[in-house]
């Protein structure tokens, strides 16, 4: 594993390209003023369950920690609490709606039912953080939601790294479908840990296909 391409330094690369060109994309907004957190306030920090932050978390918040508040993570950004909601609230604050659709996010909490903390990037299509159980690097899966025909949730991201990464264009990720990285020769292996812990599959789930017999 090129070490370069995970975790705390891959999100070093991610800090260097935001600080000198910004974010390529209007969907993130701009960090005007950066807000770090110290070393100690960062200790404190936990995710719900007393779970760690993931490295890449840690030193994205010793950077800066307004862009996340930003983005609905938290209020205080100098006081953050990483609480999160149920994927349903989830995709209703993200998608803005509480119509048939995205009320079926719901479903997949049995299957899903960790907090969950959003992401930009989308408009069919938006992506969240799972806070469920870690990959073997301490990076917590990040899942997709899509309304394009029936809902529909996938493993798209091993992390809060790669996905910040490709958002600042730090990494070229040419996406044919959500779940491309499943084969990618760096960032397979922790796909496919992220699809078993979460029984979404390499493939993803479509709510009809929830398995309602066995509590999906």
């Amino acid at each position: 594993m090129d070490e370069s391409m995970h975790g705390a330094a891959l999100t070093d690369r991610v800090i260097a390209r935001v600080e000198q060109d910004g974010w390529p994309t209007a969907d993130a907004p701009d960090i005007t003023d950066p807000v770090p957190l110290a070393p100690e306030a960062i200790d404190r920090l936990r995710l719900p369950g007393d779970r760690p932050l993931p490295p890449s978390l840690r030193r994205w918040l010793a950077y800066d920690s307004s862009w996340l508040s930003a983005i609905g993570w938290y209020d205080d950004e100098r006081a953050p609490v990483l609480e999160g909601r149920a994927l349903g609230d989830t995709a209703e604050w993200m998608y803005g709606s509480d119509g048939v659709m995205v009320g079926a996010f719901a479903g997949f909490e049995k299957l899903l039912p960790s907090p969950c903390l959003p992401l930009v990037g989308g408009s069919d299509s938006r992506r969240l953080l799972y806070l469920g159980r870690p990959d073997s690097t301490g990076e917590y899966p990040v899942l997709v939601t899509d309304l394009d025909d029936l809902p529909y949730v996938a493993v798209m991201y091993p992390g809060l790294d790669v996905y910040l990464a490709d958002l600042a264009e730090v990494i070229d990720l040419d996406f044919d479908t959500y779940t491309d990285l499943m084969d990618h020769p760096e960032y397979g292996p922790r796909m496919r840990e992220h699809a078993e812990n979460t029984a979404l599959g390499p493939d993803g789930l479509e709510f009809q296909d929830l398995d309602w017999d066995d509590g999906a």
